[in-house]
Order: C-alpha cells, then sequence, then structure tokens
C-alpha cells in the first residue's frame, strides 16, 4: 500500500520527461539583459529542467538566464512552478560555455565561474 508522499512524487514524476538527478551545485539567476541577478542552488537536473532553491524573499522572473557556476555553462529558462524558495524550470535552450561566447558581457560571467 502506497503513502500519500508516495503518490505525489509519482505524479510529480510523470510530467516530467525524463527522470531527475539529485545534484548539489552552485548557480546564478540573470535577468532583465543581464543587469540583476541572484545566487541559487541546483539541487536536481534532468536534459529538460532543474530544481533551483532560492533565497526566501528572493523576486525571480518567469524567464530568465540560469548560470552553472560548477560547469560553466548558461541557458536560457522558464519557471514552471514555485512553491517557498523552491523553483522548477524548464530549459529554453542548450547550455552554452560562457567563456566561448561571442557576447563579450556574458564572457566575463566566467570570472564568476572561476570566483566560486
Amino acid at each position: 500500500m502506497h503513502n500519500f508522499k508516495d503518490i505525489v512524487v509519482t505524479l510529480r514524476l510523470e510530467h516530467r520527461k525524463s527522470r531527475r538527478r539529485r545534484v548539489l551545485k552552485g548557480g546564478r539567476i540573470f535577468y532583465n539583459n543581464y543587469c540583476f541577478s541572484c545566487d541559487c542552488i541546483i539541487r536536481n537536473e534532468n536534459d529538460s529542467g532543474m530544481q533551483l532553491k532560492v533565497d526566501s524573499g528572493a523576486l525571480v522572473p518567469t524567464e530568465f538566464a540560469i548560470l552553472n557556476r560548477k560547469d560553466g555553462t548558461l541557458a536560457n529558462a522558464r519557471m514552471v512552478w514555485h512553491k517557498d524558495t523552491q523553483i522548477g524550470i524548464e530549459f529554453l535552450s542548450k547550455f552554452a560555455d560562457v567563456r566561448d561566447s561571442s557576447r563579450e558581457h556574458i564572457r566575463q560571467m566566467s570570472v564568476l565561474v572561476t570566483s566560486g
């Protein structure tokens, strides 16, 4: 017999295209044409999305860029759900290495990647 928590977790997984891997990585959310940003923690990920943890009170727009600080990669994303400090996102683009970007302001973000 399943308990309620198992049923809810199963229902959430059915909406995903693939199973998520648990991770613990640093991230940064950029928005408003890279003028504003906030730190986040990447809690799990798959090829189509991630679960992020942000500080309480952080105002995150619906669409933004997510920087994976461990890998030094950046992708455009959209928030699909938000509960307290947890955010579920789906990717709108593939991840690209910030050091290889043709746009200077994105290349400069490599400093963020290497500085922790």
